[in-house]
């Protein structure tokens, strides 16, 4: 998953906010939502939909999005007893090629350090279903207008 996600739908309709984050949000529904976001980039509508026309990569802001709510949605569906727990983690922003080895990317080492904590840490200890990234919950959608 991706941070990026959580900071561009701040920028995106409550209406959009509240159909991804929906406690009650089905496979069905989701698929239904990047669907529409495909079609309203095909056709110019994005603003139509909710989601502003000037922010850069869409694409991979609502994937992320998708992939985030995903994971609650499979988190949600296992059954009771069964001891599969399901997270959506974040390296963050990291210097590797990806980020043409950006000086204010963090070390991918420490990216690695953020994903290895969802596999080592007990499950008991996370939330089945939630966003993370160096082991602390961040929200599906940044509520601090500060860090965008």
């Amino acid at each position: 998953a991706s941070e990026v996600a959580s900071i561009t739908f701040y920028f995106v309709s409550k209406d959009l906010q509240d159909q991804f984050t929906s406690p009650t949000l089905t496979t069905e529904q989701l698929d239904g939502l990047v669907e529409d976001f495909v079609s309203a980039v095909q056709s110019k509508t994005l603003e139509k939909l909710g989601y502003p026309s000037k922010l850069p990569s869409w694409a991979y802001s609502v994937s992320k999005a998708a992939l985030i709510a995903l994971t609650r949605i499979e988190a949600g569906q296992q059954p009771e007893g069964k001891k599969i727990f399901v997270y959506s983690v974040t390296p963050g922003y990291c210097c590797t090629n990806l980020s043409n080895h950006a000086s204010d990317a963090r070390p991918a080492e420490a990216g690695a350090d953020s994903i290895l904590h969802a596999v080592d840490t007990p499950a008991n200890e996370l939330e089945n279903g939630a966003f993370y990234q160096d082991g602390i919950k961040l929200p599906p959608i940044c509520q601090d207008g500060a860090k965008v």
